[in-house]
């Protein structure tokens, strides 16, 4: 050997790298895009499964993390209203207490009504007595 080294010409494979590592997150973009026009939920699953990639790419990678994250945190909201009182809206919720609230003060007249018509025929039954 006469001590020459050879330089490595590894530009090839570093391009081919970086040409892969766009082309999955392109997939993985145009993914998230189509699970939104969908109106399908957005999570590391659909995500993962529709762009054919692993969901360890996508947990490892901060920008989509973050992404996945926040959109699936924005569908929660939007697709789920927040519940109270057995599964009602705050909204609802307000009806119910309205009518519920009617409905009282109607039973309680009438039971007042009542104990007027009570009083009245007891009296009679004692004035027969």
């Amino acid at each position: 050997m006469n001590g020459k080294t050879w330089q490595r010409n590894t530009s090839g494979l570093a391009a081919h790298a970086k040409q892969r590592a766009e082309r999955k997150q392109q997939q993985v973009e145009q993914a998230m895009s189509k699970l939104l026009r969908e109106n399908k939920p957005v999570n590391f699953n659909t995500v993962a499964t529709s762009a054919e990639v692993t969901k360890a790419y996508l947990y490892n990678r901060p920008e989509l993390r973050d992404r996945i994250e926040a959109l699936r945190a924005s569908q929660r909201n939007t697709l789920t209203p927040q519940r109270t009182l057995l599964g009602r809206t705050e909204g609802s919720r307000e009806v119910l207490l309205a009518a519920k609230d009617r409905r009282i003060k109607e039973l309680e007249q009438e039971n007042q009504r009542l104990k007027e018509e009570l009083k009245v025929a007891l009296g009679k039954v004692y004035e027969r007595l």
